[in-house]
C-alpha cells in the first residue's frame, strides 16, 4: 500500500530565493525578508577583527606620536602597520611570505632608524605602500598599478570609514521619535559651538571660565584636538585594513596609444634629418671636446680677464643640461637608429662624447670647489652628474641590445632609488665641514659662518679642527647640542643622533 508524503512547507532558502514566483502583493515582504538576512559569519568576524586592529593601531599612534618628538617610533609604527596589513589579507600568508615582507619593510625603514628626515620618510612610506600593494594584488605589480591603488586609498579610502559609520547608523532600527530629536539637536549644537568659540574669543571672562573647565582631569586628558587626532588616524589607517575590490575598483586596462599621423612630424623627424643632425652634433661636440682638453691640459690659454674658477663654474651645469637633452634626443629617435648601421655608429660616437662632457663638467666643478669650498648645492651637483652619466650609459646599452623604453625607465629608477637610499646613511654636514677644513687653504679663506651653520652633525669635524689647530673656530656660535638633535626620549632615538652624543660625551 503506497503512502502519500505531505510536506507542510518548503525550506526558507528556497522560498525566499523564489520570491519572484509569488504574487505581486507579496513582493515587498519577500524582498524585505531577503534584505533582513544576517551577514555571513565570516564577514562579521573579519569586520570585528579589522575594528580591533584599527583600535590597537590608533592607540599605538597616540602612544608613539601624540605630543612626542618622532624618531625610531616611526619605524616601529610602520612595522606594526605592515603586520596588520598582512594579517587582514584575504589570502592566507605563508611563513616564507611573512619573513620576506617583514625583511623588505625592515630594509625600507633602516634610513629612519639612522635618522628621521624627509628622504628617510619617503622610503618608509614606500615600504608600507609596497606591502599594501602586494597584499592586494598578491604579486609584484607595475608602477601604474601602485599609482592606481595609492590614488584610490588617498581619495576614496580616506572617506571609507566615515561613510561606513553613516551607513550603519542609517540602517540601524531606531525609533522615529528618537531620530527626530537627534535631527532637532544637531544644528543647535554645531552652530552653538561655533558661536561659543567666537564669543570666548571676544569675552575674556567667558574664555577664562572655559579654560578653568578644561582643567578638570576628565576633560584635560582627552581634549578636542586629541579626538581629532584619533579620528584622523582611524580614517587614514582603515583603508589599509579593508582592501577590497568593491571600493578600490578595477584598474583601467592599459592600452597602447595609437600613433597619430602628423605630416609635419614625418617631415621634420625622419631618417635623413636624424642622420644630418648626428653629423652636425658630432662635429660640434668634437670641437668642444678638443677645446676642453686644450684648456684643462694647459695648452690653450683662457680669454683675458677669465679665471679658471670662473671657467669651471661657467661650464659645469650647461654641459650637464646638454647631456640630458642628448639623452632625450636618443630616446626619441631610437626606432630610426635601430635599423640603420650608420646611424647607430653615429649615435654611439655622439653619446660617447656626451659621457666625456659629463666627466669634464665634474672635473670643472671639482676645480671650482677647490677654490670656493664645498656646499650642499655643489655636492648635489656631483651626485646629479653621476646619475646623468649612468643614464647615458644605460641608453648606450639599450641601443646596443635593443631594449625597450620601459627597461630604460626601470633602470634609471633603480639607479635613482639606490643613490637616494645610500644618501640616507651619509652625514653630508660632516663631509662638507671635513672637506672645507682639511683642504690646503689659508685659514682666513675658511667660510666660518657657513661651516658653523651646518648644524650639530658637523661638530665632530669642527671639534677635530679646533683640537688640531688649538683654536676656536665657531666663536660666538652656539655649538651645543640643539633640541632637534638631542635624544630626549626613546621615541626620538636615531642612530646618528646617538653616535653624535657618544662622541661629544667622550
Amino acid at each position: 500500500m503506497s503512502r502519500q508524503i505531505e510536506i507542510s512547507g518548503v525550506p526558507d532558502c528556497i522560498r525566499l530565493d523564489g520570491w519572484w514566483l509569488e504574487s505581486s502583493t507579496a513582493d515587498a515582504s519577500a524582498r524585505n525578508k531577503v534584505q533582513e538576512q544576517p551577514k555571513p559569519r565570516v564577514s562579521r568576524l573579519r569586520d570585528t577583527k579589522a575594528l580591533g586592529i584599527l583600535a590597537f593601531l590608533v592607540l599605538l599612534a597616540d602612544w608613539l606620536f601624540w605630543r612626542k618628538t618622532p624618531g625610531i617610533s616611526v619605524a616601529l609604527f610602520v612595522m606594526f602597520l605592515s603586520v596588520a596589513i598582512l594579517a587582514m589579507r584575504q589570502k592566507q600568508t605563508t611563513r616564507r611570505e611573512w619573513v620576506g615582507a617583514l625583511a623588505f619593510q625592515l630594509v625600507c625603514n633602516l634610513p629612519v632608524i639612522e635618522l628621521l628626515q624627509p628622504l628617510s620618510l619617503l622610503f618608509s612610506a614606500a615600504g608600507f605602500i609596497g606591502i599594501a600593494v602586494w597584499a592586494f594584488y598578491g604579486r609584484l605589480v607595475e608602477g601604474r598599478q601602485m599609482g592606481w591603488l595609492m590614488m584610490r586609498v588617498s581619495t576614496i579610502g580616506a572617506i571609507l570609514l566615515p561613510r561606513s559609520v553613516i551607513e550603519n547608523v542609517q540602517s540601524t532600527q531606531i525609533k522615529v521619535g528618537f531620530k527626530q530629536r537627534l535631527k532637532a539637536l544637531a544644528m543647535p549644537v554645531v552652530v552653538g559651538g561655533v558661536f561659543l568659540m567666537l564669543l570666548a574669543t571676544a569675552n575674556p571672562l567667558l574664555d577664562q571660565f572655559l579654560q578653568r573647565f578644561t582643567q578638570f582631569e576628565f576633560v584635560s586628558d582627552i581634549d578636542v584636538f586629541r579626538l581629532v587626532f584619533w579620528s584622523a588616524c582611524a580614517c587614514v589607517l582603515w583603508p589599509y585594513l579593508h582592501l577590497s575590490h568593491c571600493w578600490v575598483g578595477e584598474m583601467p586596462i592599459h592600452t597602447k596609444s595609437m600613433q597619430v599621423h602628423a605630416p609635419w612630424r614625418a617631415a621634420l623627424i625622419n631618417v635623413s634629418s636624424v642622420r644630418n643632425s648626428l653629423f652636425l652634433f658630432n662635429g660640434l661636440f668634437l670641437i668642444q671636446t678638443i677645446m676642453d682638453l686644450g684648456v684643462l691640459s694647459g695648452g690653450v690659454a683662457l680669454p683675458d680677464g677669465m679665471t679658471y674658477a670662473e671657467y669651471a663654474h661657467r661650464g659645469a651645469y650647461p654641459l650637464v643640461a646638454t647631456a640630458i637633452l642628448a639623452g632625450v634626443f636618443a630616446i626619441t629617435t631610437r626606432s630610426m637608429v635601430q635599423g640603420d648601421r650608420i646611424l647607430k655608429k653615429l649615435m654611439y660616437l655622439w653619446l660617447g662624447q656626451n659621457l666625456f662632457l659629463v666627466v669634464t663638467a665634474a672635473f670643472r666643478l671639482s676645480l671650482y670647489v677647490e677654490v670656493y669650498t664645498l656646499t650642499y648645492l655643489r655636492l648635489a651637483a656631483f651626485i646629479w652628474m653621476g646619475l646623468v652619466f649612468v643614464g647615458i650609459s644605460l641608453i648606450l646599452f639599450q641601443i646596443a641590445h635593443a631594449k625597450s623604453v620601459g627597461w630604460l625607465v626601470r633602470g634609471n629608477l633603480i639607479a635613482l632609488s639606490a643613490t637616494l637610499y645610500i644618501c640616507c646613511f651619509i652625514n653630508f654636514a660632516w663631509v662638507i665641514a671635513d672637506h672645507n677644513l682639511t683642504r690646503k687653504a689659508p685659514q682666513h679663506q675658511i667660510d666660518t659662518y657657513y661651516i658653523c651653520a651646518l648644524g650639530d652633525f658637523a661638530m665632530p669635524a669642527i671639534r677635530a679642527f679646533e683640537a688640531e689647530n688649538d683654536t676656536t673656530l665657531c666663536a660666538g656660535h652656539d655649538t651645543s647640542l640643539r633640541r632637534q638633535t638631542r635624544i630626549q626620549n626613546w621615541r626620538d632615538w636615531g642612530f646618528r643622533k646617538w653616535r653624535l652624543q657618544v662622541y661629544l660625551a667622550g
